[in-house]
């Protein structure tokens, strides 16, 4: 049994997600925020004695047909566990239970994008089902790929 709880983020206690990643440092933060007021952006966080240690999220629409389609695809977004809470399955977790709330949503298709130069989370999406290849491209933040995986 974990001894932390998965629960849906309100948007008034978006700024916790700082404890998980550097707020400052991310260029998107206000945007997503403004997914989230808007409820396209849907995020869940792991809480272990009131502390945020992880945090994941479902993009509806993404005007990339690679990531969403309507009523079908969802993105999976913003994937992170605080360092020292990584290696012990709370990111495998976090996948599983964005799975089955995207299932229980209506959505059939879960897509996410990876970054090639990371090993430990290419291996994580693999080892989750994530094993069609949509794309391999390159962004302004180097070599990536668009994996796809069915619900």
């Amino acid at each position: 049994m974990h001894r932390y709880a998965i629960v849906k983020l309100d948007p008034k206690d978006y700024s916790k997600c700082n404890h998980i990643w550097d707020m400052s440092k991310q260029k998107h933060t206000d945007k997503w925020y403004h997914e989230l007021v808007d409820g396209n952006r849907i995020i869940f966080v792991a809480v272990l004695d009131g502390l945020f240690i992880a945090d994941g999220a479902l993009v509806l629409e993404k005007n990339d047909s690679d990531y969403t389609i309507p009523h079908t695809r969802v993105y999976l977004s913003r994937l992170n566990v605080k360092l020292e809470y990584r290696n012990q399955g709370i990111g495998g977790t976090m996948i599983d239970f964005l799975a089955d709330y995207a299932k229980e949503l209506g959505f059939t298709e879960m897509s996410v994008g990876v970054d090639l130069d990371n090993d430990s989370a290419q291996h994580l999406y693999q080892k989750k089902g994530f094993s069609h290849i949509l794309f391999e491209g390159r962004d302004e933040q180097g070599k990536y790929k668009k994996l796809l995986k069915t619900l």
